[in-house]
């Protein structure tokens, strides 16, 4: 990065700061609901009394007058504030706590669970974007904002998901954000959890997946617009001995539309506005993503710019974007890649800050191309912080605190399928319990519904403890020289003999024939006393054996026909297992390795058009995509554009598909009905599906057609993200 890059940038976050000391300070309204229902707007205030200290938030609107006692002046101070359950603000937009003109100072304890739904709309100079405006003091712990959808247009510079920002000994620990938040106009401190840092606030083992856009905008009059943008913080100004960035992670992606912007994967930028103060302390952080540009690509970060704080134990990717090249003449000194840290040196005389030519920021960390692998875990265990545990998610490096996004052990359900699938069901009189229970098997449940996977397993077992063996047939003695052969019916395949009644010493001919996909498993003849007679295959179906005198039985069994499955998490029991073979065979998909598929993994927008139009045999689109977040070089360009071409995605916008958001059931579902041309007949029965809702009629298509059967009897979740296993299973039986 040259530092005449680091003039233009230094220069518009120096006069964009002296703006933001112009700000009011400010506090919160809020609302929010219990997942099942739909938040009205309303606040309740009953549930306090200001002689108690410590509070239980169950509902939005609990939620939402939490945020009016706020905004009315209560700043909670030395009291505690604890979330019960899981919020929904579905139906209306929030107010922040603290946009009424006073901080937060209290605590905020989620307990782990998550408020989802989250939506702003500010125009003008209206403050508050985030759950919380303005912090000024206390705790924000153990909490989840997901899937917000935060917009503004306002004067207000500051705008994070969790909070805009946070002024003096404020702790964030523990939480993390989802959604997408945009900027429209230019001129603000924009990120992903804390939008505007000041003083000795520590953050402390968060993430966010968040899409983070600020849009180009030229207000006319005269200046530059700029943006501060980070993924864990937009930028941290005047920090003190205390200020501390540590075990972070950001795995969303950021899109900044102006020239003159510091843009970074962890922190926009630091700077030391009083001069001479300490810097912010960057530690353990990670950025697992690529998917970080802006204008000028010479001003991004892969972790932050900072004037005097230290980064050290980081992880960054060690290339840049699909699409991104930084030529060595403008920038010398970047080797074709993001830098990772940019130490930044304020002239104050001429309101400038550019870069350290000394600075070495090999120091600062690790660059790296696998996010999840193992060295990669290990090593952010190890110099983790206290109280901070890494572990493997879903589809990305997490804490062990997010439980949301730790898979639940289906070890005691694998093992139960493969007990069974051990079992000659036509050993048994009724085997229809065992199936039902491997068949109400539902994947991809989180470690918070590991009660239900464990009751899933229970549940095989019971079934396999009921069985009862048939008798052991025993055929009668005839009391003619002339004995019956007998060949009890059996599923998979058809077995006839003949003849069907023979003397002793005549030879009798069996001929199997297993049904599509099955191969004979065990075939089997004993006499009236129970011992096998001796059978000689004559190939092509055919076997003999030499009649026993008092008849013989004539017993078989077919098994599925192995296939040749590459991938070690795809086990034979799985209700995936044909799918995915189906998949790779016919090119739909090589998994994620050669010998991993990642079946529990979310399938993101790339990937089910991809598969789409792979399935449709790959056909050459008339054109490209219009998307501004599909380089024509990524894998899934043409299938986004066949995509588009043939009515199945508008995409997330005009201008932007959203490929690494993960799709949703509801827009597999819609896709998937669309590329199939279907049509629908009936209403799906579905609670959760409504009858105007976009994807009613896919649903009722998919269940008319046994593409799906739904999440539960009455429930079809069309806004739980699709796994790699169901959008694949979708695809196999819609072919």
């Amino acid at each position: 990065m040259q530092s005449k890059i680091h003039k233009r940038i230094g220069a518009l976050f120096l006069s964009l700061a002296l703006c933001l000391g112009l700000l009011p300070t400010a506090a919160l309204a809020a609302n929010a609901a219990a997942v099942e229902d739909i938040w009205d707007g309303t606040s309740d205030t009953n549930w306090y009394n200001d002689n108690e200290t410590e509070f239980t938030l169950t509902t939005a609107e609990e939620l939402a007058g939490l945020a009016a006692l706020v905004n009315k002046g209560n700043t909670f101070e030395n009291k505690t504030v604890k979330l019960g359950g899981n919020i929904n603000l579905s139906g209306s937009e929030w107010t922040s706590i603290g946009s009424g003109g006073q901080g937060w100072k209290g605590t905020f304890d989620g307990q782990n669970y998550q408020i989802n739904n989250l939506k702003t709309r500010k125009t003008d100079t209206d403050p508050g974007h985030g759950l919380f405006y303005y912090i000024t003091s206390g705790t924000v712990e153990n909490l989840s904002v997901v899937d917000a959808d935060i917009e503004s247009s306002s004067g207000n510079f500051n705008m994070g998901i969790l909070a805009d920002w946070t002024n003096g000994s404020v702790t964030i620990r523990n939480c993390h954000t989802s959604g997408t938040i945009h900027n429209k106009t230019g001129n603000k401190l924009l990120g992903g959890v804390i939008g505007s840092a000041k003083a000795g606030a520590q953050i402390i083992g968060c993430s966010s997946d968040a899409e983070i856009i600020s849009d180009h905008y030229d207000d006319g009059d005269g200046y530059s617009d700029c943006d501060t943008v980070g993924g864990i913080v937009g930028q941290w100004e005047n920090a003190t001995d205390a200020a501390l960035i540590s075990d972070c992670w950001f795995g969303g992606s950021i899109s900044c539309g102006f020239n003159d912007s510091g843009v970074g994967g962890i922190l926009g930028a630091n700077f030391d506005f009083y001069e001479n103060q300490p810097g912010v302390d960057i530690q353990n952080c990670l950025v697992a993503t690529r998917e970080i540009r802006c204008a000028e690509p010479g001003n991004i970060t892969w972790i932050g710019a900072v004037v005097n704080g230290q980064v050290t134990n980081c992880i960054w990717p060690d290339t840049p974007p699909d699409g991104v090249t930084l030529d060595e003449e403008t920038y010398p000194d970047n080797k074709g890649n993001y830098l990772a840290v940019v130490k930044l040196v304020i002239d104050w005389t001429t309101n400038t800050a550019s870069a350290d030519p000394t600075f070495d920021q090999s120091s600062c960390g690790t660059a790296v191309s696998d996010f999840t692998s193992a060295d990669v875990l290990a090593g952010l265990q190890t110099n983790a912080g206290a109280g901070v545990d890494w572990v493997a998610g879903i589809n990305h490096p997490t804490f062990a605190w997010d439980k949301w996004h730790i898979s639940a052990d289906y070890t005691a359900v694998d093992a139960a399928i493969e007990k069974a699938n051990a079992l000659n069901e036509n050993d048994y009189r009724d085997f229809s319990a065992v199936k039902a229970a491997i068949g109400a098997v539902v994947r991809g449940k989180n470690i918070t519904e590991q009660d239900e996977v464990d009751a899933m397993a229970q549940d095989i077992e019971d079934a396999i403890a009921a069985l009862e063996l048939k008798p052991t047939p025993r055929p009668s003695r005839p009391s003619s020289p002339s004995y019956g052969v007998s060949a009890p019916a059996t599923d998979n395949g058809t077995v006839s003999v003949s003849p069907k009644n023979a003397s002793a010493g005549t030879t009798v001919t069996v001929t199997v024939q297993p049904d599509s996909g099955y191969v004979l498993g065990d075939l089997r003849v004993t006499d009236k006393d129970g011992d096998d007679v001796k059978l000689t295959d004559q190939g092509n179906g055919k076997y003999t054996f030499t009649m026993p005198a008092g008849g013989a039985v004539v017993s078989a069994d077919f098994v599925k026909e192995t296939k040749d499955n590459p991938f070690t998490d795809v086990s034979s029991g799985a209700y995936y297992y044909d799918a995915v073979l189906w998949a790779a065979e016919n090119g739909v998909t090589d998994g994620v390795t050669a010998t991993l598929f990642a079946p529990d993994a979310p399938c993101t927008r790339a990937q089910i058009v991809t598969f789409l139009w792979r399935a449709a045999g790959s056909p050459e689109p008339v054109g490209t995509s219009a998307f501004t977040d599909v380089p024509a070089s990524a894998y899934y360009a043409k299938a986004v554009a066949w995509a588009v071409e043939n009515g199945i995605t508008t995409g997330t916008s005009e201008t932007t598909f959203s490929p690494d958001a993960p799709c949703t059931r509801g827009q597999s579902m819609t896709f998937l009905y669309r590329a199939r041309k279907g049509a629908a007949n009936a209403s799906t029965g579905f609670t959760d599906v409504p009858a105007g809702a976009y994807y009613a009629a896919p649903v009722a298509w998919a269940v008319e057609n046994g593409v799906t059967n739904g999440t539960g009897e009455t429930t079809f979740s069309p806004d739980v993200p699709c796994t790699r296993a169901e959008i694949v299973t979708f695809l196999y039986r819609a072919k």
